[in-house]
């Protein structure tokens, strides 16, 4: 079974606000731990945002 896009959005909120899951669905749980790994991976590298041009 696939996440719905609006469970999606709702687990990508809660990442990047720190909050807890609170889900023990391994496929909720799954993407909440990608969602974490990519930003930890954003922000070891710098990625924060785009670059000014001004």
């Amino acid at each position: 079974m696939t996440l719905s896009s609006h469970r999606q959005h709702k687990i990508y909120i809660a990442a990047t606000m720190g909050y807890g899951l609170g889900s023990e669905d391994p496929e909720e749980v799954a993407y909440y731990e990608k969602i974490k790994e990519e930003m930890k991976k954003d922000r070891e590298m710098g990625n924060m945002g785009t670059t000014r041009t001004d």
